[in-house]
């Protein structure tokens, strides 16, 4: 009995050094590994090819990211159905055409071009028909008069202190909302876009595609004839013709 109990007792302290043995590879290999991995990325860091594809993966972490952050804050945007009178505008007129409002950042820098773009609009007969043009600008109301003096057809509303732009949600400017009978209707849901690119969804949400289509055609026709004049404009007409 002595005997069969010895045996066991040395087939246990076996079996646990081969454990101690396994985990102890298991330790060495993942420290080998460890110490490879950072090897490669030191000769990775040291190598123009290692650098560029450093950065293309670190670029490609932070597009995703970014990507992530932006779907992330939509869900924060006011429901469809959420009325005008909620923005906080004050003594805005009602009107029977649907209401393309954009939020727009301060007037300095890169985005002064976009304000005076957009402050520009009313001015073309084809988009006063069919579209009211509403401009939140966050600046004070002395700044947003003076470039309201030059704008004709849009109405601008001084958001100096960003309350309107946090009702609306607009994390990024500048950002459009479109409004039909006093409800939102659309929410632009893409950065970076144009002017164009803008009235071209805004007018597919409440007028339909094809609509869209002939009166961006239509707005595109009337730059033309004040750039060229309507002779030239009625000979390209012609040319397309034959």
């Amino acid at each position: 009995m002595e005997a069969k109990e010895t045996g066991k007792q040395q087939v246990i302290k076996k079996g646990e050094v081969a454990e101690v043995l396994s985990k102890q590879r298991l330790n060495l290999l993942i420290t080998l590994f460890l110490a490879l991995c950072a090897l490669f990325l030191w000769l990775l860091r040291t190598t123009p090819e290692g650098q560029r594809w450093l950065a293309s993966w670190q670029a490609r972490r932070n597009a995703a990211l970014n990507q992530q952050r932006f779907q992330e804050a939509l869900k924060n945007d006011p429901p469809l159905g959420f009325p005008l009178e909620k923005v906080g505008i004050e003594n805005l007129a009602e009107s029977e055409l649907p209401i393309l409002l954009v939020v727009l950042g301060r007037c300095e820098g890169c985005n002064e071009k976009v304000v005076y773009e957009w402050a520009e609009m009313g001015k073309w007969e084809t988009l006063s028909k069919a579209v009211r043009f509403v401009l939140v600008l966050q600046e004070g109301v002395k700044k947003v008069d003076e470039i309201g003096r030059d704008a004709k057809g849009v109405s601008l509303v001084a958001d100096e202190g960003g309350e309107i732009a946090r009702r609306l949600n607009a994390f990024f400017v500048p950002r459009a909302y479109g409004f039909e009978g006093g409800k939102l209707v659309w929410v632009q849901r893409e950065g970076n876009l144009g002017e164009v690119e803008i009235l071209e969804r805004f007018f597919e949400a409440v007028k339909g595609r094809e609509k869209a289509w002939l009166l961006i055609d239509a707005w595109s026709r009337e730059m033309r004839e004040k750039a060229w004049g309507k002779s030239l404009v009625s000979l390209e007409k012609g040319g397309d013709k034959r």
